[in-house]
C-alpha cells in the first residue's frame, strides 16, 4: 500500500481497475463453472468420514483426508443441501485468494514492490490457474500452504531461524494435504542447500528445516494409526496406484492449451529471464521451470498440475515489464492483449446456468427420494453426493480407471450387477453400466432424469 500511495500514476490506477475487474471475474469463475468430477468427489469423501467411514479401508480414494476433514465443520453445519457446495465453494475460493496473496508478497521481496499489482493480474488472467484453483479440491490447499513456506523463506535478505522454521511448519503442512507438494520442497532443498554452499544459511539450519518439516509430517500419520492404516497402505493409494496408472497419457495437449490460451504471459515470462539479478531471482527461476516441467515425471498429468509453476512465472513476467521503460510505457496495450483471450475463456466457463441448474435438480432429486441410510449406485459422482455408495469402489470406475488400476495391483471382486441385486440400491445411473440387466428391468423404474432409475416400492427382492 505504501508503494501504492508513494508511486501513483495511470499505470498504477489501470493496474488496481484490472485487478478488481479480475477478481471479480475470478469469483464468478469459481460460483458458475460447471462442477468437475473432483469436487463432487472431494466432498463426498468428507461426508463418509463424517459418517464414520475409514478413508482406504471402507472407500477407495487416491488422497490424504487432510484437506476433507476441514470441509467436515462445514458439512455439519449446512447438512445434506446443495448448501454444503457453495460453502465449500467459499472455503476454496479464499484459499485461492490466499494464494494470490501470498505471491505478491513473495513478488514484493524479490522483485520489490513495484511487481505486486501486475503479478496478481497475472495470476488471475492465467486460464488454468483460475479455472482448477477455485475448484474444491486439495490442489488448492496444499497451494495455499507451500506458497506461504515460500513468503518465509523469502521474508528476509538473511534468512531468520525463526522464519526458516515457519517456512518448514508450512511445507510440511503442504505435503501432508497432498503429496505432489514433493515438488516444491524438492524446490526448497535445493534452494538451500545452494544456500549452504554460498554460506547463506548454516548447516545447523539447514538439517533443523528439514527435521522440521518431518516432524510435522510425522504428526499426521498419527492420524492413519488411529485408523489402523499402515505405511504401507498410505504409500500405496497415494504413490502406487498414481505411478501404474493405466489410463496413463501425455502432458503434451495441456501443455499446448496453457500456453496458447495464456501466449503473452509466456513471452514476458521469457523476456524476464534474460533480466534476473541476485540469488534470489535466479531462485525463483529455477522454481518456474522445475514446476512448469515436472509434468513429465507424472502419468496422468491433469489440467491442475500445469498451475504450480504459475506464480512464480508470473513474477518473473511482471519484472520484465516493470524494467523494460517501452514495456513500462505500453503497460495499458500489453495488458489489453494479456486479457483479450483468457477473458473469452473465463465467459465461456460462466455461461453454463442451464446444466448447474440439470445437475443441482438431480442432486435434489436424489435427496427428496431418498433416507439418510438408503445406499445410490452413480459411478462416477455426477449426483450423489450425500448418500452412500454400493461399494469400495464408487468412482472411476471406468475402464483403465482408479479402480481398475487398483485391481491389477490387488486383486479383488467387482461385478456391479451382483452388487446393485444385494444392496438393493434406491437410485441407480445407468450411464455407468455396459448393459441394464434382468434385474435391473424387474425392480427400478425411468424417472424425468436420463439415465437414472428409482427402485419400485412394490417390488420384493
Amino acid at each position: 500500500m505504501k508503494y501504492i500511495k508513494k508511486h501513483f500514476n495511470w499505470n498504477t490506477a489501470l493496474e488496481i481497475f484490472l485487478l478488481i475487474g479480475m477478481i471479480v471475474v475470478s469469483g464468478l469463475v469459481c460460483f458458475k463453472q460447471i462442477f468437475d468430477h473432483d469436487e463432487f468427489e472431494a466432498i463426498h469423501t468428507a461426508w463418509k468420514m463424517l459418517k464414520g467411514q475409514t478413508i482406504y479401508i471402507d472407500f477407495f480414494q487416491q488422497k490424504p483426508p487432510f484437506f476433507h476433514l476441514t470441509m467436515i465443520p462445514l458439512i455439519k453445519i449446512f447438512a445434506d443441501t446443495v448448501k454444503t457446495i457453495f460453502a465449500c465453494k467459499i472455503y476454496c475460493y479464499i484459499l485461492f485468494l490466499g494464494i494470490i496473496c501470498a505471491s505478491c508478497f513473495i513478488s514484493k521481496y524479490v522483485f520489490k514492490s513495484k511487481t505486486i499489482l501486475l503479478t496478481a493480474i497475472m495470476m488471475l488472467s492465467c486460464t488454468l490457474f483460475t479455472d482448477k484453483l477455485t475448484e474444491i479440491r486439495p490442489d488448492t490447499l496444499y497451494i495455499f500452504l507451500i506458497m506461504i513456506s515460500f513468503v518465509f523463506l523469502y521474508k528476509d535478505i538473511k534468512i531468520k531461524k525463526s522464519s526458516l522454521l515457519i517456512s518448514a511448519v508450512f511445507a510440511g503442512l503442504s505435503f501432508a494435504v497432498l503429496p505432489k507438494a514433493v515438488f516444491h520442497i524438492a524446490i526448497i532443498g535445493v534452494i538451500l542447500f545452494i544456500r549452504l554452499i554460498l554460506k547463506k544459511i548454516s548447516l545447523k539450519d539447514f538439517f533443523l528445516y528439514f527435521l522440521t518439516m518431518f516432524i510435522v509430517i510425522a504428526s499426521f500419520f498419527m492420524y492413519f494409526f488411529s485408523k489402523s492404516i499402515s505405511i504401507e497402505d498410505y504409500w500405496f493409494f497415494n504413490f502406487t496406484i498414481n505411478y501404474n496408472f493405466l489410463g496413463a497419457f501425455s502432458p503434451i495437449k495441456n501443455m499446448k492449451l496453457l500456453l496458447v490460451t495464456n501466449f503473452f504471459l509466456f513471452v514476458y515470462a521469457v523476456i524476464g529471464l534474460f533480466l534476473l539479478k541476485g540469488y534470489r531471482q535466479k531462485e525463483i527461476c529455477f522454481a518456474a521451470l522445475i514446476l512448469y516441467f515436472s509434468v513429465f515425471l507424472v502419468n496422468v498429468p491433469n489440467r491442475q498440475y500445469y498451475v504450480t509453476s504459475i506464480p512464480f512465472i508470473a513474477m518473473i513476467a511482471s519484472n520484465a515489464i516493470k524494467k523494460i521503460h517501452i514495456f513500462n510505457k505500453a503497460e495499458f496495450l500489453i495488458l489489453i492483449f494479456l486479457l483479450l483471450y483468457p477473458v473469452k475463456y473465463f465467459y465461456n466457463q460462466i455461461n453454463t446456468a442451464d446444466v448447474m441448474k440439470y445437475n443441482f435438480k438431480r442432486i435434489n432429486f436424489v435427496l427428496d427420494n431418498t433416507q439418510y441410510y438408503d445406499k445410490v449406485y452413480d459411478g462416477s459422482i455426477d449426483f450423489n453426493i450425500f448418500r452412500d455408495d454400493v461399494d469400495y469402489f464408487w468412482f472411476s470406475i471406468r475402464p483403465n480407471g482408479a479402480a481398475e488400476s487398483y485391481r491389477k495391483l490387488r486383486p479383488r471382486e467387482y461385478d456391479i450387477y451382483s452388487i446393485i441385486e444385494e444392496q438393493k440400491p434406491k437410485i441407480i445411473y445407468t450411464k455407468r453400466l455396459s448393459f441394464i440387466s434382468e434385474y435391473i428391468i424387474n425392480h427400478y423404474s425411468h424417472t424425468q432424469y436420463d439415465g437414472i432409475l428409482i427402485r419400485n416400492e412394490n417390488v420384493e427382492g
